[in-house]
């Protein structure tokens, strides 16, 4: 989905459930100036900004976006999918499936020097691990630079961004991983094990 249709299809859904800018910008972490330049085209939002905004509007992150299925547990470079949001400046890889009961979602993205992501908080943890390039990373009143090799691991509750510094590679890789969910869609079948826990247990 192309930014400006993006922006119209929030607008559309936020007017739909009569919530105000200010209401969702709450309930997000975002401003509203943020949320307002991403109704009108003007911007667009990291994918974990995405997931915040999508259940604040009560839907899917599929109905805002679609992202590649991965219903194998195994990915390779040659087979993936690169993808963005809305036309946005970041190429996203999906690396994680999703199965009955996975709690961990996980995508390689690539940067443009100068990118830097909005502000957001959401719940659960958040890792991530520097492939190439250099990354700012600022997390409530603390800030971090990230070389290769290098990694954070932090409590995304905490309102956070990123930045890809300035470097002779010009892009700047990342793999991420966090327990908020990316993905939603078909899952992978469940193993034989899987299954056989399942029979025993009980949902309510």
């Amino acid at each position: 989905m192309e930014m400006p249709q993006l922006g119209k299809s929030i607008r559309a859904r936020r007017h739909a459930i009569k919530k105000t800018l200010v209401q969702v910008a709450t309930e997000t972490g975002l401003t509203a100036g943020f949320i307002s330049q991403l109704e009108r085209g003007q911007t667009s939002p990291s994918i974990t900004s995405l997931v915040v905004i999508a259940k604040a509007l009560g839907v899917a992150i599929g109905d805002l976006i679609k992202q590649p299925a991965q219903l194998r547990p195994d990915t390779y470079r040659s087979q993936r999918q690169p993808y963005s949001v809305a036309s946005g400046r970041v190429k996203y890889e999906r690396l994680s499936t999703v199965f009955p009961g996975s709690q961990v979602h996980s995508v390689k993205f690539t940067m443009p020097s100068g990118y830097k992501s909005e502000m957001v908080s959401h719940e659960g943890d958040e890792m991530i691990f520097v492939l190439s390039g250099q990354v700012g990373y600022t997390v409530g009143k603390d800030s971090y630079v990230l070389s290769v090799g290098d990694s954070l691991h932090f409590d995304a509750n905490i309102p956070h961004s990123i930045e890809s510094l300035p470097h002779e590679n010009q892009v700047a890789e990342v793999i991420w991983v966090g327990t908020v969910a990316l993905f939603d869609g078909p899952q992978s079948p469940a193993s034989p094990e899987q299954e056989e826990l399942l029979r025993g247990t009980e949902f309510f």
